[in-house]
């Protein structure tokens, strides 16, 4: 199946402008029952298929609107992903997820995310979240409204760079073959995780040990959270 897949649609419904929707989830089934869905209820002139957010740019494709899984297995940032869609496409996100980290979704609307729908909200709310964002409004249900405004959390910014090499460093890796990975040499991966420290450190977040440091890139979306067995 290719990475990417967009089609032209007609719909049983009529809006004021046909809108192009893109949706970025890396279950390719599940993309195809968002489009069955929506093209019921919205008149849709492109839907943009995409498993990844570098897909996605290279669909060349501009979307109204972009439903984005907030967790993708490539190991991208979800942080990250939300920027370069809104920077580069200037298009709204709606996270679409079942992601339980507050800190996680705090950190994606910091980002530039429009707001949160659950995958499994039904069809109506699926159209008017999607609809919402793509007028230029926000979307978040009052229960993440609650649990965001509530964390007592801030997450620092992290250069390009810095976030590869704390998620590179939170999977296990030593610093040698950190350095070997990324074409550096060890004394940059040292002043890189020096910084990234320092940053968490001055929101008040310890990040002294290797520990701490992989709690961070947990809460903050750099890596997946351990497995219990």
């Amino acid at each position: 199946m290719s990475a990417v897949t967009a089609s032209t649609m007609a719909s049983v419904n009529t809006t004021t402008k046909p809108l192009t929707l893109a949706a970025v989830d890396d279950v390719p089934v599940l993309l195809e029952g968002v489009r069955a869905v929506l093209q019921q209820r919205l008149t849709i002139s492109t839907y943009v298929c995409a498993v990844t957010t570098d897909d996605l740019m290279a669909s060349g494709v501009h979307p109204d609107a972009v439903l984005l899984d907030i967790r993708l297995n490539d190991g991208s940032s979800p942080f990250d992903n939300v920027t370069r869609i809104v920077e580069d496409l200037r298009a709204p996100v709606l996270l679409f997820s079942q992601e339980a980290r507050p800190s996680v979704v705090q950190a994606c609307l910091a980002a530039g995310a429009a707001g949160l729908l659950e995958k499994n909200a039904n069809p109506d709310t699926l159209t008017e979240a999607i609809t919402t964002v793509a007028s230029g409004e926000p979307w978040l249900t009052e229960e993440w409204a609650r649990v965001v405004s509530g964390t007592k959390w801030m997450r620092p910014h992290l250069a390009g760079r810095e976030g590869e090499v704390l998620r590179i460093f939170a999977a296990g890796l030593k610093i040698p073959s950190i350095a070997h990975a990324m074409g550096v040499e060890d004394t940059s991966v040292k002043e890189w995780l020096k910084r990234i420290r320092r940053k968490y450190c001055e929101v008040g977040r310890a990040a002294h040990n290797r520990t701490e440091l992989y709690i961070r890139a947990v809460e903050d979306g750099y890596c997946d959270p351990p497995v219990l067995h």
